[in-house]
Parts: structure tokens; sequence; C-alpha cells
């Protein structure tokens, strides 16, 4: 079960489809996505999302490891991205996600992938 959650999550987030990623999260959602601020709640998770939505063509999470102790999951990926500009980018990450049963409670995501928000020379 704690494959098949982590999957959805991850085909949820590439998808890039802001309801269907929604959809996987409660609304009480506790979030933290790299060096953004802690979002509390799905509206705030929307609208960090939108940011990656909005820079990003395409993502996909290669799922390199998933680990469970009781309520805490370790997932080890490699993202990978082609923004707006075609420009294409590979990162690694840790996604710890807290969970109470097979519901999410927390995520917490761990990738250093600020270039890909600067635009490419010569774009104002």
């Amino acid at each position: 079960m704690t494959e098949r959650l982590v999957r959805d999550f991850f085909a949820a987030a590439d998808s890039l489809d802001i309801e269907r990623f929604s959809s996987v999260l409660p609304k009480d959602v506790i979030w933290r996505f790299a060096n953004f601020p802690v979002a509390n709640g799905i509206a705030e998770v929307r609208a960090q999302y939108a940011m990656v939505v909005d820079v990003a063509a395409k993502m996909h999470h290669d799922i390199i490891g998933i680990w469970r102790d009781r309520d805490c999951i370790t997932v080890e990926t490699r993202v990978h991205y082609t923004d707006q500009h075609g420009r294409e980018f590979s990162y690694p990450g840790c996604d710890i996600i807290f969970v109470e049963g097979e519901t999410i409670k927390e995520v917490r995501i761990f990738v250093d992938n600020h270039e890909m928000f600067i635009p490419p020379q010569g774009d104002a």
C-alpha cells in the first residue's frame, strides 16, 4: 500500500494538473517545498504548486527508493524538468511524507531546483 500511495502522489505531481494534484492531498496538509515557506493547508499548497506549473512544461520523478518506518515514508528521487523555454534540468531529491494510516498529512520536499526559476539570459 505504501508504494501505491507514493507512486500515486508522484504521478499526480508530474501531471502538472492543479486539480489532480490537489485531489491526493488533504485540505489540512502541511507542505514544505525546497526553500519556499511552509504551506499550511491545500490553498497555500495549490499556490506554490501553481508557481511550478507556470515554470515547468514537463516534470517527471524517477523513484529510486521508498522506505517506511511507522508513519514516516522517505522517498529518494531524481526529478526531471523541462521548462517553458525548453531547457532541461535534473536534480536529486528526498521527500519525507508523514501519513496517518494511508492518508498523507505532511510533505517535506528537499531539492535544490532554484536554477530552473531563473529566466534564460536575454529574457525579461
